[in-house]
């Protein structure tokens, strides 16, 4: 019977400082995490006008992540910690959909006659991230040094990534089905909306 895995301090890096063959903040990491922030946070309006709930989807955002390269298979291994920044991207982007408002003050205030332009929400957004990078190094400091919480989204994600690296056979399987379940739902959502009948069928 293995021993149960102590858990790891939040201030010790996954892959020792020196050790990595790739800067964690590599270009492709950013860019990928962009790509994947730009469909959650899609995908954070339109259910969150329905369901008044989002989610940053960091745990979506990693398993893609290393689905993805994996299949791409580069020349350089994608690494745990780029996993990881491209998920930090993703979320931070997916999550600014709740930050600013988008999913529930902004849309009140347009049914009540009160509209804002393009670039005012832009400028309201760039406003919001920017007090969110302010604070953020103080409360990490407090939050997960200091007190060391366990928050479980991070958790979750963390394991996710590790989980995916120890078996890339099974993170491609595992995406592989994310990907056909998506585009089912997307079809699924396709079809009620060209035949609004489908979401009442009749009664037999």
């Amino acid at each position: 019977v293995k021993a149960p895995r102590r858990p790891r301090s939040p201030d010790v890096p996954m892959i020792p400082r020196g050790k990595a063959e790739i800067d964690p903040l590599s270009p492709r990491a950013v860019l990928a995490g962009l790509a994947v922030g730009l469909v959650v946070s899609a995908m954070n309006v339109s259910f969150g006008l329905k369901a008044g709930w989002a989610q940053g989807g960091s745990v979506l955002a990693a398993a893609v992540s290393v689905g993805l390269f994996s299949a791409l298979k580069p020349k350089l291994p994608f690494t745990q910690l780029e996993a990881n920044i491209c998920q930090t991207v993703a979320s931070a982007a997916g999550s600014m959909t709740m930050a600013t408002g988008l999913i529930g003050p902004i849309p009140a205030l347009q049914l009540l006659g009160i509209e804002y332009s393009v670039p005012t929400i832009m400028l309201w957004g760039m406003s919001v991230a920017y007090l969110g990078v302010f604070f953020a190094v103080p409360l990490r400091s407090h939050f997960l040094l200091e007190t060391k919480l366990r928050f479980p989204s991070g958790t979750a994600t963390a394991e996710t990534i590790i989980s995916m690296f120890a078996d890339a056979t099974r993170a491609r399987s595992q995406v592989t089905m994310l990907l056909l379940a998506s585009g089912v739902a997307a079809l699924s959502t396709l079809a009620t909306w060209a035949l609004p009948w489908l979401l009442k069928p009749p009664l037999l």
